[in-house]
């Protein structure tokens, strides 16, 4: 017995597959786009551990000023990170929806398949309900 729809079956499995794997990808490169914000969140506190450090030293202006320099890029750096991520956020929201909505339409042909198999079931049941019927007939046909 095979289910009429056994290759739709098996196209939405694939495509569910091919989502799950999709949306792992998003989750990897979000995670790798957070380390990298993390990585500058610790360069920027080691940075402030070093100018506490030599405040106490005479520094000259230019010092400063390549601080700062290096504080606004920082700030910049880490807003484009938040971007990145929030953008990241919103594919894996899409992603996740049409994995949702591929998890349904795979789940609606399992339902299918299990009631399309359990007809036919009732289809053979019947089918050897009314051949033994038809032995026990003879049977009893013969013995009288």
């Amino acid at each position: 017995m095979k289910f009429r729809f056994e290759t739709l079956l098996q196209v939405h499995n694939n495509k569910e597959n091919l989502l799950q794997k999709e949306l792992g990808e998003i989750f990897a490169h979000k995670q790798t786009q957070q380390n990298r914000e993390d990585l500058m969140q610790d360069a920027k506190e080691y940075s402030i551990k070093q100018i506490n450090q030599r405040m106490t030293d005479d520094l000259a202006i230019d010092t400063y000023v390549l601080y700062n320099n290096f504080f606004n890029g920082n700030n910049l750096q880490k807003e484009r990170q938040k971007k990145i991520i929030s953008e990241i956020d919103v594919r894996a929201n899409a992603k996740r929806q049409e994995l949702v909505e591929a998890r349904r339409n795979r789940r609606t042909m399992e339902i299918l398949k299990e009631r399309d198999f359990k007809t036919y079931i009732k289809k053979l049941t019947a089918i050897e309900t009314g051949i033994m019927d038809e032995i026990s007939s003879n049977y009893w046909r013969l013995n009288s």
